[in-house]
């Protein structure tokens, strides 16, 4: 499935749901025209500086862009054209120091309130909105006083607005000082305004016992008994060990090393893995669990978490298992004979039995008497994916800020997604996605659907704010609500992958995808902009077919359209029964490439960037 459509530009209210799913409603080239003075929000010039507007009765202000206006952090950007003003709010992260609020309680008319606030501010750009008493949240049962427009906010412009201070209360106004000039940079790491405080280490153990599993109430914030604790206290529900021979005790891996080493021991198809100890080198059997070099550790383990979802209920150990196939482990698509209690069981396949040995580790057909090897492996369980219920998630990621919450692959209301950087004046930005934001999450969710963590490493992930490629992008949304029949074909937009090398992805960042220097990776569908509906299909175009080669892929927005199926020398796409069909396919029942042949039809939303897992893993990095 793909994702849904966007709606009307200037009142888009329903929700995308996850890029993977979900039809999109068609939006609207414009709203419609009010029928009189009474359904037209009120807009008045009270000076020259001074703009007085109302939020009308029907807006839709459960949207996450209110929940920024509300908590005062938003951005303000004007764009104003001969025949028309756009007043563009966008939740803006910002640092505390840049600003300062002061609010008190509302004792006059608003009337007055007007004229004071104009008194304060006649020599700035500025615009006061009010908002009508259907848009404020209001205690149940309570009666609203009949007026228009109550509560006017008033704000110099360029505005930016931080939380507001605690107690705030709908009705109060708010006088905010402008922030000095700040100019966005071209690299954003985080949304740290505060470093969170790292855990005391001393709240970490393990005992000696191999019986003893972690900790979920520790791993949940919620163990009181601390060093009593009879289970492991680790950061993770994962924790490997080495059995120092000098020492005679465990030695834990570093945080880094713990991540990659569960993940690579998740991957059924590694049998074994190398551990570097300064400049010696150990390899790790998977299958035995044992070392190749007993001289410093003769011993490894792997403790973890309970499986009960009732002890932990958002993230228990499971196990996968897995039978092999030639040189490949495939997934059994649903197992429902398994307990670690026993150790053969039966089961059957399409009226085919089988049994298990768990000893043996092979896969028997009974009628044939043929084996297999099967292999079982944890799932893995990134430290991300558990974010916000595992404690020690905050050390690692920054600490959320608005902008953390939105999803960029979900619709918004903006002509730019709101989590842009505004005012630049650069061609433009690569910005960096911090990790642990809903952006991050969502990106990665899609990207390892079909190329899993197992086996590639996100380096990066980076938006790219390109205003010239975006408005072109924008500006044909028009054109394809019109012509398009959205009931007898698929989604107008998807969000597709395109696999390429470094060198190009810098030129796509610039220019955008470029149709006419199609060809060079092959053109069985036609000369234009390839795009994959997953990333494992774009992962093959890329350089990190290679160890410590890093690939570059990206995530676009394509506006798709009306398809057919394309042909080795098509450069446009075909006619249809009017006009020319907008893309092509390498499969209309089951999509999976998609070639479009103008550049405005795509824009590089997102530049992924990744390498394959290393067999070699630094204990001590």
């Amino acid at each position: 499935m793909c994702p849904k459509l966007f709606s009307p530009m200037s009142n888009r209210k329903s929700k995308m749901s996850d890029v993977s799913s979900g039809r999109r409603k068609k939006r609207k080239l414009a709203p419609k025209a009010p029928k009189g003075p009474s359904d037209s929000p009120k807009a008045m010039m009270l000076n020259s500086s001074l703009l007085l507007l109302e939020v009308p009765a029907d807006t839709n202000t459960s949207l996450p862009v209110w929940d920024a206006v509300r908590s005062l952090k938003v951005g303000v950007t004007w764009t104003v054209k001969p025949y028309g003003i756009s007043i563009n709010l966008t939740p803006l992260p910002v640092k505390q120091g840049d600003i300062t609020a002061s609010c008190e309680r509302e004792n006059t008319s608003s009337v007055a309130e007007t004229s004071s606030l104009q008194l304060q501010i006649q020599n700035t750009s500025c615009v006061l909105l009010t908002f009508s008493h259907s848009c404020l949240p209001t205690p149940p049962h309570t009666n609203q006083p009949n007026q228009s427009l109550v509560n006017p906010i008033s704000v110099s412009l360029p505005l930016l607005i931080t939380h507001s201070p605690p107690g705030y209360q709908p009705g109060t106004i708010a006088t905010i000082k402008p922030p000095p000039a700040i100019q966005p940079p071209t690299s954003v790491s985080g949304d740290l305004d505060v470093e969170p405080k790292k855990p005391d280490l001393l709240s970490f153990h393990t005992k000696v016992s191999p019986d003893v599993r972690i900790c979920d109430n520790f791993l949940l914030g919620a163990c009181d008994a601390g060093v009593k604790c009879k289970m492991h206290h680790t950061p993770y529900p994962f924790h490997w060990q080495l059995w120092s021979i000098k020492t005679h005790q465990w030695i834990d891996l570093s945080p880094r090393a713990q991540v990659l080493l569960e993940r690579s021991y998740c991957c059924a198809e590694q049998s074994d893995v190398t551990l570097i100890d300064k400049e010696k080198y150990h390899v790790l059997d998977f299958e035995t669990m044992e070392l190749d070099d007993l001289l410093e550790y003769d011993a490894v383990r792997r403790l973890t978490n309970s499986e009960s979802v009732e002890i932990n209920p958002h993230f228990p150990s499971k196990s996968k298992i897995y039978w092999c196939e030639g040189m490949n482990y495939k997934e059994y698509s649903a197992v429902t004979f398994m307990s670690e209690k026993e150790l053969k069981c039966s089961f059957s396949i399409d009226k085919h039995k089988y049994k298990v040995d768990f000893t043996s580790m092979t896969q028997t057909r009974i009628s044939t008497g043929f084996q297999r090897q099967i292999c079982c492996r944890p799932a893995y369980r990134s430290p991300e994916s558990m974010y916000p219920y595992l404690k020690f998630v905050f050390w690692i990621f920054p600490f959320p800020s608005v902008a953390s919450f939105v999803d960029p692959l979900q619709e918004f209301s903006s002509w730019y997604p709101p989590v842009w950087l505004q005012g630049s004046e650069e061609d433009y930005l690569l910005v960096d996605v911090p990790a642990g934001t809903q952006a991050s999450r969502s990106i990665k969710k899609f990207f390892h659907e079909n190329l899993p963590e197992t086996k590639v490493d996100i380096i990066s992930i980076q938006q790219i704010q390109n205003l010239l490629h975006w408005d072109k992008y924008q500006r044909l949304w028009p054109y394809y609500l019109e012509n398009c029949n959205t009931k007898s074909q698929g989604p107008l937009e998807r969000h597709l992958f395109h696999g390429t090398t470094k060198v190009a992805s810098e030129s796509i960042c610039l220019h955008g995808f470029d149709p006419r220097v199609a060809g060079l990776n092959g053109h069985s569908h036609g000369f234009g902009s390839y795009f994959a509906t997953n990333a494992l299909m774009s992962h093959e175009y890329t350089e990190a077919n290679e160890y410590d080669e890093v690939g570059c892929m990206f995530l676009a927005k394509v506006l798709v359209g009306r398809v057919c199926l394309g042909k080795h020398n098509y450069r446009r796409p075909p006619n249809a029964k009017v006009s020319l069909y907008d893309a092509c396919v390498d499969n209309k029942q089951n999509p999976l490439m998609f070639i479009v042949f103008d550049s405005c039809q795509c824009y590089p939303y997102y530049l992924i960037k990744y390498k394959k897992l290393s067999e070699e893993i630094n204990i001590l990095d």
